[in-house]
């Protein structure tokens, strides 16, 4: 016997998993049609009152049932057990049914609404483009209607304005934060990104919002003093202004981790540069870096071999330091495993003895060892070492 509890939970399932193509595409009737399993002859007798309760369970869930939800019910003739009168079958004819079962009608006609109002405003700008969609506007819905239906009123109408918005004013150019609609910014755009962007992307034939990002900054130290701009030191910037310095560093040093730059010590006409991971692919930006002699120490994993390999097919004339089998099997008590989907594909750009601490990585169990657990000694003595082999940059 299926209870009304468990005709609930089951129905719950298939509404979770069936409610975007509902929404989007529409469902034949009757989308459920169940059976309910009534007692036998033998169970009545055994249970008489437990299968009266049943009965009278499911008379109640009956009332509560929408327009299109009904019960089968049958007269079961027994010599033993008299005639008894039992749903056999739950029929819910269509979405807004299933929701009225599981209780949950407001969620089923946001979801319902939403998706018209959404298909109208994609459907009508995609027809003035007369572009290729990225994704087609049923799936893009179908694919999201779930985290749309779910959202507050608040929200969801800050998406939609957003949509319509962006949709008027194609690559804006501004940042997020002056777009004129109440209640978005910069972090409600980051926070709900996941449906903007495809959204606008099936109807305006771009991924791109045409929104402003703020500019990353590199940080740098400036071992050598005389060589800090007005005396400072440490500092921030874009790559782009950055640029600007008119500096002829002896050495650069880019190190991945950002105490190890903070920890450097006052080394005379050298530069220490913060990659902070794969944002070094913004060094290539750098004007002055491509005449300087650089030095790469990062942390000896996957990971940090990409990013030596991506710094040196901007700067080829980067060399490394610790970069190789003798810091990891010196350190591998120290060291970790890598994560593990960590790309194995071996860099491009690697020396001979780069390439031979890449493989160790995996012959030593996928091991990972990060910069910072190198003791400072070592650290230095090596960077030291690394420095002095550097080629000297032509002053004139």
């Amino acid at each position: 016997m299926i209870t009304p509890a468990e005709a609930q939970e089951r129905v719950t399932r298939l509404y979770e998993r069936k409610m975007p193509e509902w929404a989007v595409l529409g469902a034949a009737e009757p989308v459920v049609d169940i059976p309910l399993h009534p007692p036998t002859q033998e169970k009545v007798l055994a249970d008489t009152k437990g299968a009266a309760d049943w009965i009278a369970s499911w008379r109640a869930a009956e009332r509560s049932l929408g327009e299109g939800g009904r019960l089968v019910w049958e007269s079961k003739q027994w010599a033993n057990a008299g005639t008894q009168r039992m749903p056999s079958r739950l029929v819910l004819a269509d979405p807004y049914d299933v929701a009225v079962f599981i209780t949950r009608k407001g969620h089923w006609q946001a979801a319902e609404s939403r998706t018209a109002e959404l298909r109208v405003l994609l459907e009508s700008h995609q027809a003035g483009t007369g572009l290729a969609p990225v994704e087609q506007i049923s799936d893009v819905l179908r694919r999201r209607i779930k985290k749309i239906a779910d959202l507050g009123q608040p929200n969801y109408v800050r998406v939609r304005e957003a949509l319509e918005w962006l949709l008027r004013n194609p690559q804006p150019g501004i940042y997020p934060r002056q777009m004129p609609i109440r209640g978005v910014d910069s972090k409600w755009l980051e926070k709900h990104s996941s449906l903007v962007e495809p959204l606008y992307a099936a109807a305006a034939a771009t991924a791109s919002l045409g929104l402003l990002q703020p500019p990353g900054l590199i940080r740098l130290r400036f071992l050598g003093p005389e060589l800090a701009p007005g005396g400072l030191c440490d500092l921030a910037a874009p790559a782009a202004e950055l640029s600007r310095l008119d500096l002829v560093p002896v050495g650069v040093v880019v190190v991945e981790n950002l105490q190890t730059l903070l920890a450097l010590p006052e080394i005379p006409g050298t530069v220490a540069i913060h990659s902070a991971g794969y944002a070094a692919r913004k060094l290539g930006g750098i004007a002055w870096l491509a005449q300087a002699p650089v030095l790469y120490w990062g942390d000896l994993d996957v990971d940090g071999f990409q990013i030596l390999s991506l710094v040196r097919a901007q700067l080829p004339q980067t060399h490394s330091v610790m970069m190789d089998r003798s810091t990891l099997t010196a350190h591998q008590d120290l060291g970790g495993p890598d994560r593990k989907d960590a790309p194995r594909t071996l860099p491009e750009h690697l020396t001979g003895v780069e390439r031979d601490g890449f493989a160790a990585l995996e012959q030593l169990g996928g091991l990972r060892l990060e910069q910072e657990r190198i003791p400072w000694g070592y650290a230095l003595e090596h960077l030291d070492h690394g420095l002095a082999a550097l080629p000297k940059p032509d002053m004139r």
